[in-house]
């Protein structure tokens, strides 16, 4: 059934823009789908409803703004860049950021920036910066840098650098360092350092090396029976 509130997506193209050749447009095209709908870009500006839009910037460079659902595949690997967006996504792209946007979602780019978003959900990434986000989800990636993020859920890093956070889980990582967090868990991974946090439990890692905090080894079984625990509703939010 077709949504009364829904608007017609509507593409401007520069007239400028024309002059590009056919091998450059298919080797950055883009395909975009907007609530629901699908749509190949290479040039030119998409409007999804009156004050939201897709802009190609530069070839290989796009940039969505204030969409309620928004996902982005392909441009020749090239950079997407979301703000106020509800749910916002991007597969197989170079990088990617998101600013402000309700969900974020990524699979499989080099670079990833995300900044004040609800949730995020990463999975194969290089490397990775978040900073004052909600929820976080990442699996597998080189190097991860997270502050001031309400939960981080780690799987399968390289490295993962978490500051500030208040509660984060990391698992299979390489290295992982941990600074003013409220509470860390960490398992079966290679190094723990850090400094001035909470509490840090840690189960089945190499070596470990936090100071100013309260650490407590653990046996595994026992740490994923804490991990469980959901945070308390009550809590107060320190962002």
């Amino acid at each position: 059934m077709a949504n009364p509130d829904h608007i017609p997506m509507e593409l401007e193209v520069d007239a400028k823009a024309g002059a590009s050749s056919s091998t450059v447009a298919v080797h950055h095209m883009f395909v975009v789908v907007v609530d629901g709908v699908e749509t190949d870009i290479h040039e030119g500006t998409l409007h999804g409803n009156p004050a939201g839009k897709v802009t190609i910037t530069s070839p290989g460079n796009l940039s969505a703004d204030g969409l309620q659902s928004v996902l982005v595949r392909g441009g020749g690997g090239g950079a997407v860049a979301f703000a106020l967006c509800g749910d916002a996504a991007a597969e197989g792209v170079q990088s990617a950021s998101f600013v402000q946007c309700g969900a974020a979602r990524v699979d499989g780019a080099r670079a990833v920036s995300v900044s004040r978003c609800r949730s995020v959900d990463v999975e194969q990434a290089g490397k990775v910066t978040l900073e004052r986000c909600r929820e976080a989800r990442l699996r597998g990636g080189g190097l991860l840098r997270a502050t001031r993020c309400r939960q981080a859920d780690v799987e399968s890093f390289g490295e993962a650098r978490l500051a500030r956070c208040r509660r984060a889980r990391a698992d299979w990582c390489g290295a992982v360092e941990v600074e003013m967090c409220r509470a860390v868990d960490v398992s079966r991974c290679g190094a723990v350092s850090g400094d001035r946090c909470r509490v840090v439990n840690v189960a089945a890692c190499g070596s470990v090396a936090v100071t100013h905090a309260k650490v407590r080894m653990l046996e595994e079984k026992q740490l994923q029976s804490q991990s469980q625990q959901p945070l308390s509703p009550h809590s107060s939010d320190s962002e």
